[in-house]
C-alpha cells in the first residue's frame, strides 16, 4: 500500500537552532531579562498593595521535531515546530508570609509565546507576563492573608528564607538532526507490528532541543539544556474471546549520540510486537496474591509511582477549597520512620550528569531558587532521614523546581536523579531462583514475574515454582499501589537501570533502579469486558 505522508510546519522563529548564534542570543535573552527585571522590581506595584520582592524569568527556546508512524505504510504524520517561550514566578508579601504555597484559580497562568527572540519582543513579552503574575500573586497573597486569620493558623517557618545564590552558564550547542532518518526509522519501527494478531501499532519519535535562560532577582542566572528524545511504542489487540489488549512502551535519551543503533531499535519494536502477539494467544490468568518479581520497567515504574511522586512536594498548599492538599507527597510526614527494607539506601544527586554511559534528565546546578542543589541521601538502611526542600522549608537544599508549564508561581520541592541502592544483590538467575524459592515456602505452585505494566493491562509470566518454566498470561491488573509495597522487597537485582522520565507539567527527572523481588503482591483478574471479535479478520494492508 502507498504510504500516505502529512507534512505539518508551524514555525514561529524562522533560525533553527543549529542555525541560531547562541551567544549572541544568549546576550539578547539576558539582557533583555535584566532590564526588565529591574524595572519591575522598581516600579511594579498596585496601589496601596506591596511590591513584589522575589521573581524569576524563565526563557526557553525550543525546536521540537515529531513523527508518528502507523503499521508501517499505512500513514506517517511529521511535524516540525518551533517556538519561543517565557514564564514567570513572583512572589508578593514579605519572606515571613507572602502569595506562595496557596491555591486559587482566579487568573490564567503567566507563561506564553512571544513572536522573536529580538530585545523589543523578549521586554513585551516580560513585560506582560509580568503583569499577569503581579495581578495573581496579589490575589494570592489577599485571599492567603485571610485564610490564615479565619482559621487563626500560624506558620512555622518563613515562606522564604536567606540563601547563598549561584549562577551556571555555560555556552551551549546544538548540532543538527537527520529527520530524514528519523522518519524512516519511525516507519520501520511501526511495520513490525504489522501482522494479523495486532489491529493498532504506533511509533512516535520526538526530539526536541530547548535551551532555559533563567534570571532572579537576587542576580542568580542560568542556562541549561533540557533536551531530550523520546520513542514511544503503543499497541492494541483482542484475544480470541474479544478481551482487549493496550500496551505501551516508552524509551527517553537525553540526545541522539545516545539513541541505540537502527538495527537495535527495531529489534526492540519487534520483540514488544512478538510479545502482543503471545499474549493474544496467551492463557487469561487468575487472582493472585504472592511474591512477585518486578523487572527493570516494571521495577521503574513502581519507584516512579510510589517513591518519586511522594518524595516530591513536601510542603502542604493551603487551599481555600479543601483541607487536604492530595498532592502532597506521602514522606512529608514519615522523617526517620522506615519506608523500605534495612539493607536500602535511596540517593538523590541532581549533580550526577550521567551514568553507566546514559545520560540523567534529572542533572541540574542550579534550582528555580537560584541555589545549587545538594547531594540527599533520602533512605539510609531503610529509613527516611531527609527529603527534597525549598527555600519555603526553613532551610533549603536546592531542590526548589518547577516545570516550564506549571501554572503555580512558586516552585515545589521535586527530586532530579534517584539512586535506588541494595547493599546486597542478585544477579538475574539468582533473583528468579529467589522467587521460587519465595513460592514454594508459601505452599504455592506458580508465582509472577512482571516486566512491564501499563494501564490497564501487565505483561505477567507465570514461573512454575519447581521447573522455572514461564508462561506468558493476560487479563490481569495490580490494585492501587501504596508505599507500604516498599517495605515488601526482600531482594534487589545487580541490573541497574536508567529511566528518564520528562513531561511538561513536571520537571525532568531520572530513576536509576534494579530490579527487585516482592514478598507479597496482589493481582487481580481485569474486570474489563470482552468484547466481540469481528467476523472477518484485519484484511492484508499490501
Amino acid at each position: 500500500m502507498k504510504k500516505i505522508l502529512i507534512l505539518i510546519i508551524a514555525l514561529f522563529f524562522i533560525v533553527p537552532l543549529n542555525g541560531l548564534d547562541l551567544k549572541s542570543a544568549q546576550e539578547t535573552v539576558f539582557k533583555a531579562m535584566r532590564d526588565e527585571m529591574a524595572r519591575t522590581m522598581k516600579s511594579l506595584q498596585t496601589k496601596g498593595m506591596p511590591q513584589p520582592y522575589f521573581a524569576t524569568y524563565k526563557v526557553k527556546i525550543q525546536e521540537l521535531f515529531s513523527v508518528n508512524a502507523f503499521m508501517g505504510e499505512e500513514l506517517v504524520d511529521v511535524s516540525s515546530q518551533g517556538d519561543i517561550g517565557v514564564s514567570v514566578m513572583m512572589r508578593v508579601g514579605d519572606e515571613k508570609t507572602d502569595s506562595s504555597f496557596f491555591e486559587n484559580t482566579v487568573l490564567t497562568t503567566a507563561g506564553g509565546q512571544l513572536p522573536s527572540l529580538s530585545y523589543g519582543s523578549l521586554r513585551r513579552a516580560l513585560w506582560l507576563k509580568s503583569d499577569q503574575a503581579y495581578k495573581k500573586a496579589l490575589d494570592q497573597y489577599a485571599k492567603k492573608l485571610a485564610y490564615l486569620k479565619k482559621k487563626d493558623l500560624k506558620q512555622e517557618n518563613p515562606d522564604f528564607s536567606k540563601a547563598e545564590i549561584s549562577s551556571d552558564k555555560p555556552l551551549l550547542d546544538f548540532k543538527p538532526f537527520d529527520k530524514d532518518y528519523l522518519v524512516s526509522l519511525a516507519e520501520e519501527m511501526s511495520a513490525q507490528g504489522n501482522v494479523k494478531e495486532i489491529k493498532r501499532f504506533y511509533t512516535r519519535i520526538r526530539i526536541w532541543q530547548e535551551p532555559t535562560f533563567y534570571l532572579s532577582s537576587e542576580g542568580s542566572e542560568y542556562i541549561k539544556d533540557d533536551s531530550g528524545i523520546n520513542i514511544y511504542l503503543s499497541a492494541q489487540a483482542d484475544t480470541p474471546e474479544g478481551f482487549p489488549l493496550i500496551l505501551s512502551k516508552s524509551m527517553t535519551f537525553k540526545d541522539l549520540s545516545e539513541l541505540p543503533s537502527k538495527e537495535n531499535l527495531i529489534k526492540i519494536a519487534k520483540d514488544f510486537s512478538l510479545e502482543i502477539q503471545n499474549a493474544v494467544n496467551s492463557p487469561k490468568g487468575g487472582a493472585y496474591i504472592g511474591p512477585v518479581l518486578l523487572e527493570e520497567e516494571a521495577a521503574a515504574a513502581l519507584f516512579n509511582k510510589v517513591f518519586a511522586k511522594n518524595a516530591q512536594k513536601t510542603k502542604k498548599v493551603l487551599s481555600l477549597n479543601r483541607d487536604i492538599d492530595y498532592n502532597m507527597g506521602d514522606f512529608a510526614q514519615k522523617k526517620g520512620l522506615r519506608i523500605m527494607p534495612s539493607n536500602f539506601h535511596v540517593i538523590d544527586d541532581p549533580q550526577a550528569k550521567s551514568f553507566n554511559g546514559r545520560k540523567l534528565a534529572g542533572a541540574y546546578k542550579v534550582d528555580d531558587e537560584g541555589v545549587a542543589p545538594k547531594k540527599l541521601q533520602i533512605v539510609k538502611n531503610g529509613k527516611l532521614t531527609e527529603l527534597p526542600a525549598t527555600r519555603s522549608s526553613g532551610e533549603t537544599n536546592g531542590h526548589a523546581r518547577l516545570g516550564f508549564n506549571d501554572e503555580k508561581l512558586f516552585a515545589q520541592a521535586s527530586v532530579g536523579n534517584l539512586f535506588f541502592l541494595a547493599q546486597k544483590t542478585y544477579s538475574k538467575k539468582e533473583l528468579k531462583e529467589e522467587l521460587m524459592k519465595s513460592c514454594r515456602k508459601e505452599n504455592l505452585d506458580y508465582c509472577y514475574i512482571i516486566r512491564r505494566f501499563d494501564t490497564p493491562n501487565i505483561i505477567a509470566y507465570k514461573v512454575n515454582a519447581k521447573t522455572g518454566e514461564e508462561t506468558l498470561t493476560h487479563g490481569l491488573e495490580m490494585p492501587s499501589l501504596s508505599t507500604r509495597t516498599l517495605r515488601d522487597i526482600i531482594a534487589a537485582g545487580d541490573d541497574l537501570n536508567v529511566f528518564n522520565f520528562i513531561s511538561t507539567l513536571e520537571p525532568p527527572y531520572s530513576i536509576i533502579s534494579p530490579s527487585v523481588l516482592l514478598s507479597e503482591m496482589e493481582l487481580k483478574e481485569s474486570q474489563t469486558e470482552n468484547k466481540k471479535p469481528p467476523k472477518l479478520e484485519k484484511p492484508p494492508m499490501d
